[in-house]
């Protein structure tokens, strides 16, 4: 009986091409197990760029479109720009006294240098952009295209030689396989240890021919998340579906809302006589004898004999539309890292402990978007800035600067200022950590995108300005004034 039910078995899996023995077909992880419900998830292990990189430019593609017309996409990114960059990241530099002697003078001249050289006739290669236009450009960028690319451009100017030119991804030629012995994935050639040399860039988005350029002038800014990527993908590409049924949904939803507000009338007829409408005079007041093929409000139509209006009704009840845009918009945004109410705007059901517990989510988020645009594009531009205005002789650097230049090139990024739920509250809570040594006052400034430095001063200049205006007005200072009232 046994060898019977084995027979039958085989003969029934050959004439199924295999299929019944896959349908039940077990693993040791359940994951693993392949039946017909997920026989479309048959996913195989490749190099990320063999195995994505076809999907790149699609992506890229439809994550462009729905930045510019999806209203949800709009408002992330908006929001995501606004917490990372709002006014812009400025500089201070910060090399230490131990290391130079005229630090504070080094320091000084440095950031008057770079104040100016971030105007958009001296930073950029197209005198279009300032910095901190470039930094919400490159910032956008990343988030749609997935990357975004800088060429370090040398120019005639005498006193700013230095250019930044900001290049799309589009232009990076990806026909290429092979450059004398290395490798090229989509226009990047990287050596035997995996390390990018040189970026093949076309001469035109529709170019045919491309150039190559030294790894060392381009600063290319993406997320590495495997350690075979050397291209960037879109923040859009775990979201785009839900994107996309999301704007499909609401457009029905107001088609049916639309029509079943217009206000129309129509008319049945017996008297048809010769024509579809009785006779040619009857035609022509009530229009062309075509079937009705839209409603519009205020609509007045004949039928046609033997025609009679029936309306298909929606069985949708009017709780399901607000579930399906909330469930569908928390999708949206745990796919883009954010919280619901920073995607849509709604804080209808938040209390002050939940908005907070948010916001600190949203800042870790935040925060790493400002680690990585400081560290992979800020400070590598900073840095050959640096570099040229030694060159040119505007920055008079020590003897050993080309040796130890990392004693010399210390920027501190300045983040904008975040606001906070309660500030009261918060506050309270900033001051009670500095009086416990858990917290120092310049790390509390820079939490508001202040520098603790520049605010002592502001402070010293203030009440050097309120004594004068005091003596001025034959007043005694303030600090005698009080000492005055407290002996009293």
């Amino acid at each position: 009986m046994n060898f019977i039910t084995k027979t039958i078995g085989l003969a029934a899996n050959v004439l199924t091409g295999g299929a019944l023995n896959q349908e039940y077909e077990r693993a040791f992880y359940e994951g693993a197990k392949s039946t017909r419900l997920n026989r479309d998830f048959n996913i195989t292990n490749n190099h990320f760029e063999l195995q994505a990189g076809s999907d790149r430019d699609m992506l890229k593609a439809r994550a462009r479109w729905l930045a510019a017309n999806n209203p949800i996409t709009k408002s992330i990114d908006k929001s995501i720009i606004k917490n990372v960059v709002g006014k812009g990241i400025s500089l201070q530099s910060k090399v230490k006294e131990d290391d130079l002697k005229n630090s504070k003078q080094f320091n000084t001249d440095i950031e008057n240098l770079w104040n100016d050289f971030i105007k958009k006739e001296n930073f950029d290669a197209a005198g279009r952009l300032g910095i901190y236009q470039a930094q919400k450009l490159l910032l956008k960028t990343k988030m749609t295209d997935g990357e975004m690319l800088i060429n370090k451009v040398w120019t005639k100017d005498e006193k700013y030689p230095l250019k930044f030119q900001f290049i799309e991804s589009d232009q990076l030629d990806s026909r290429l396989s092979t450059y004398s012995n290395n490798s090229v994935f989509s226009g990047v050639e990287i050596d035997s240890y995996g390390k990018p040399v040189a970026y093949h860039l076309k001469e035109a988005i529709n170019s045919f021919s491309s150039s190559r350029f030294d790894a060392k002038n381009i600063i290319h800014y993406f997320d590495i998340e495997r350690s075979s990527q050397y291209r960037g993908i879109t923040d859009y590409a775990q979201t785009i579906n839900n994107l996309k049924d999301f704007a499909a949904f609401n457009d029905n939803v107001v088609i049916k809302n639309r029509i079943q507000s217009a206000f129309g009338l129509i008319i049945k007829t017996n008297d048809v006589g010769k024509g579809i409408f009785g006779d040619k005079q009857t035609a022509d007041k009530a229009g062309v004898s075509e079937p009705i093929k839209e409603i519009t409000a205020g609509m007045v139509k004949y039928l046609r004999p033997g025609e009679e209006m029936q309306t298909l009704q929606s069985t949708q009840q009017g709780s399901e539309y607000a579930d399906f845009i909330t469930t569908t918009i928390r999708l949206i945004a745990a796919g883009r890292d954010i919280s619901y109410e920073l995607a849509f705007r709604d804080y209808s059901k938040v209390n002050f402990a939940s908005a907070r517990a948010g916001l600190i989510q949203d800042n870790k988020r935040f925060d790493h978007e400002q680690q990585s645009l400081a560290t992979n594009v800020l400070t590598p531009m900073f840095e050959s800035f640096c570099d040229s205005q030694v060159l040119v002789g505007n920055l008079k650097a020590p003897k050993d600067y080309w040796v130890n230049k990392h004693k010399y090139i210390k920027p501190i990024w300045i983040m904008p200022e975040r606001e906070w739920v309660d500030p009261l509250k918060d506050i309270k809570a900033t001051g009670m950590e500095i009086d416990l040594g858990i917290l120092s006052k310049t790390r509390a400034a820079a939490a508001k995108g202040r520098n603790y430095e520049d605010i002592l001063d502001e402070q010293i200049a203030e009440e050097q300005l309120e004594n004068k205006k005091r003596s001025d007005a034959k007043l005694p200072p303030k600090g005698e004034k009080n000492n005055a009232k407290n002996k009293a």
